[in-house]
């Protein structure tokens, strides 16, 4: 009977701890591999963000490239890094990211380059408080960006940081956010659309600051595997394409 239906509705009720907070691709099961393989696809191709909010976040990235081969002549591509730095209310509810900027710097100095440009997404007002990254990176925020951003609506903006964040040649983000985990969705589909290192793995030049044991899980293969909602998995981008014939 359910076969046979338009439209299936699975109820969300948080007080009576029914709460869908999982990945799609981590809650459907499909009988047939390439139904399978179709419906990643679609989400991929389909359920993105308008057009609108793409390009002004194009207009930033095309910036920073241009900021980063200025720095630095043998940067042809402009390649820069990008961070994803939560904090506010989501310290309440993990503690354990408590973390100051000289700990956060500690922890992802050793893939980042003194002098490279250096772009941060974060939810942080304060931009004092990433003195430790502005002291040996040229850094840059949405912030410094205003005058690209005047006629998007304000709404838009956490969306234009997270697609620029995606952008970054190297990524550090904050395990167990979401907004995380969608950049390193879009790094994965990034990645395989341009063959980028790693890509027929399903892993790329991802990290997290925190927990220690999580740092690198985005640069191994990993599996779908709960906690679901804390990271993204390569299931999501790896191979979609296998049953598809490109030119």
């Amino acid at each position: 009977e359910m076969q046979n239906q338009r439209l299936v509705h699975f109820m969300t009720n948080y007080k009576q701890g029914h709460r869908l907070l999982i990945h799609f691709y981590a809650f459907m099961f499909f009988y047939d591999w390439k139904h399978d393989l179709w419906s990643k696809r679609f989400v991929r191709d389909h359920l993105r963000y308008l057009d609108e909010i793409m390009c002004a976040a194009g207009r930033i990235v095309s910036l920073l490239r241009e900021k980063a081969r200025a720095i630095d002549e043998e940067n042809i591509n402009g390649d820069f890094d990008t961070l994803h730095i939560r904090r506010s209310d989501f310290q309440q509810q993990y503690p354990s990211t408590q973390l100051e900027a000289m700990e956060l710097f500690k922890l992802s100095k050793e893939e980042l380059t003194p002098g490279s440009v250096v772009f941060i997404a974060t939810d942080h007002m304060d931009k004092a408080f990433f003195k430790p990254f502005s002291d040996v990176y040229n850094v840059f925020f949405l912030s410094d960006f205003k005058d690209t951003l005047s006629d998007l609506n304000i709404s838009y903006l956490p969306m234009v940081d997270q697609i620029v964040a995606s952008k970054g040649k190297i990524f550090y983000g904050t395990f167990y956010s979401t907004f995380t985990g969608y950049i390193t969705r879009l790094r994965g589909y990034y990645a395989t659309k341009n063959h980028i290192a790693g890509y027929k793995e399903g892993i790329t030049k991802s990290f997290y600051f925190f927990p220690s044991n999580k740092k690198r899980d985005v640069i191994e293969y990993k599996s779908v595997k709960g906690p679901f909602w804390a990271r993204e998995f390569p299931a999501a981008w790896r191979d979609i394409n296998l049953d598809v014939k490109l030119d």
